[in-house]
């Protein structure tokens, strides 16, 4: 495989883009994810090696109607190609929320693939496909609490049913027998499928040799690969290493203070957020969701206070009493704009250099008010849980840490707490 060809790839969300994103810093160069992917079409930047090399770009889709998000993503890849991308990677999510029909059938167009080979497990997250139906935890998609979220119930967890909401394109399934019979047998299937005028490819995945055979096939047959974190993996794992395993590399060590932000209402979230208050020494604050900036700062300045004397981990919660356990999507990007007006207020008023949120949402709010533009991807401290150096012109921040709202166990901020270093900085006085 040549080393120097440039990957794109195309994820409807920030988390999704960081996910997806790290897997590929192993191709040699550093990957980069670009938050606003309007900065593609930007023709002279002051700073133009930003597409030099491989880059993950949140194309912010996933709550846009199907026809508006193809229209984006086929905007994206297109003017990737014209600054010389001919790689692409389709980030879809792991549970089909978003426009994944839509937007598949868009990137088959933009990049002129014969077909999109298409698969969502994640098995080190219990989420596997069977049958053509996605799992989490043995437990079929549409009986879960994701499949049952009011903002986009499922009555199926089978894959194809999903797509077809979205897209006429005919598909067809790869079986666990398909792959069990070897990669030759497997290209066979697939070029016969392809034949039969087969757009996209339906895989099931119940282990990780199960995604790193798909990614061989998918390379040997030149197809679209389209899936969520794992297949990404294994994507990156075949282009750099040849289909072996990624070797163990030795975790980064942080800078703090570290800021941590749960902005997420989903419950792992909650949970994350209770055992860092309660077991991992965080200092918790709570922001309510109608707060004005006044509260902000004083806030700010309750937390400078109180930091003089204790640990160097600080949790920023929103106060969620008395807010619906579902609120509109509105609703959602009101506060999650408010958590980022208050993490820019700390970061100023504290010199916080590590920042960690949850929640796609609040992510890209809290990095947009950061006034971070891009994150050089570096390393996956956790399933899910995505590390990146920064720089901004606002405040001090060097690394930022993002995970989807339902990834994770209980521990994740425990966990993120061991990489911090330990460190000697001026308290603000």
């Amino acid at each position: 495989m040549k080393q120097d060809r440039k990957l794109a790839i195309i994820a409807d969300d920030f988390t999704g883009a960081g996910d997806a994103g790290v897997h590929f810093s192993s191709l040699g160069k550093e990957i980069r994810l670009l938050l606003d992917f309007s900065s593609l079409h930007v023709s002279s930047l002051p700073d133009d090696s930003l597409f030099d090399g491989n880059i993950s770009i949140n194309c912010e889709t996933r709550f846009l109607a199907p026809d508006k998000a193809a229209s984006v993503v086929a905007d994206v890849i297109a003017t990737c190609r014209r600054r010389g991308y001919d790689r692409f990677y389709k980030k879809i999510d792991s549970t089909m929320r978003g426009n994944p029909g839509a937007e598949i059938e868009a990137a088959l167009g933009a990049t002129g693939k014969a077909a999109a080979l298409i698969c969502t497990a994640m098995p080190e997250t219990g989420r596997t496909v069977r049958d053509g139906r996605i799992y989490l935890s043995d437990i079929p998609l549409h009986e879960t609490d994701i499949g049952k979220d009011p903002f986009h119930p499922l009555a199926s967890s089978d894959i194809a049913d999903m797509l077809a909401q979205q897209t006429h394109l005919k598909a067809a399934r790869l079986s666990l027998s398909d792959i069990a019979a070897g990669d030759e047998a497997l290209m066979q299937t697939i070029k016969a499928h392809i034949a039969a005028g087969c757009r996209m490819l339906i895989a099931d995945a119940t282990s990780d040799g199960h995604l790193f055979a798909l990614a061989r096939a998918a390379l040997e047959a030149d197809c679209l690969p389209v899936g969520a974190g794992g297949f990404a993996r294994a994507m990156a794992n075949s282009l750099s290493l040849g289909g072996g395993f990624e070797p163990e590399t030795e975790s980064p060590q942080l800078d703090g203070p570290l800021l941590a932000i749960v902005g997420s209402l989903a419950r792992s979230s909650q949970r994350q957020a209770d055992v860092a208050a309660t077991e991992g020494g965080y200092r918790t604050f709570y922001l309510a969701p109608n707060a004005s900036l006044d509260d902000i700062a004083v806030l700010c300045a309750t937390v400078c206070e109180t930091e003089k004397t204790t640990p160097d981990t600080v949790l920023l919660r929103i106060d969620n009493t008395g807010v619906a356990p579902r609120i509109s999507k509105e609703e959602g990007a009101r506060i999650a704009a408010l958590v980022g007006e208050a993490a820019l207020a700390l970061c100023r008023a504290y010199p916080f250099k590590t920042v960690f949120s949850t929640g796609g949402e609040t992510a890209i709010a809290v990095a947009n008010a950061l006034g971070i533009p891009a994150i050089d991807l570096t390393d996956e401290l956790l399933p899910g849980v995505v590390l990146g150096a920064c720089t901004s012109d606002r405040v001090d921040v060097t690394w930022f840490i993002s995970k989807a709202g339902g990834f994770g166990n209980d521990q994740v901020l425990l966990d993120i707490k061991t990489h911090l270093t330990s460190h000697s900085q001026q308290r603000p006085t």
